[in-house]
């Protein structure tokens, strides 16, 4: 797993940004997880368009989400990582 560290001025961790590289990094990342935590991410979702004729449509786009995380919860079969949160950071895509 690589870790990317940013350091406040006064010397404490402010970010680390984690790049997972095998399955097993899931885990590693889901023991360093808290409820409480903020986490962003990138994710791919699906937005509708209305055009000015009143037509529906609707594409999938990559956006990144910031969340407060609720809930974590770890598949150990399919070393995926689950968590729940509240967006806490607007884009093009999520309002607040």
């Amino acid at each position: 797993m690589g870790f990317k560290l940013c350091l406040s001025p006064c010397g404490t961790f402010s970010q680390v940004a984690l790049v997972a590289e095998e399955p097993e990094d899931m885990w590693h990342t889901y023991n360093l997880l808290q409820v409480g935590d903020s986490l962003r991410a990138s994710t791919i979702r699906k937005v509708q368009t209305e055009s000015s004729t009143g037509s529906v449509g609707s594409n999938r786009v990559r956006t990144t989400l910031t969340i407060c995380v609720e809930t974590i919860d770890f598949d150990s079969q399919a070393c995926q990582l689950r968590v729940k949160g509240t967006n806490i950071q607007e884009n093009e895509y999520v309002k607040v």
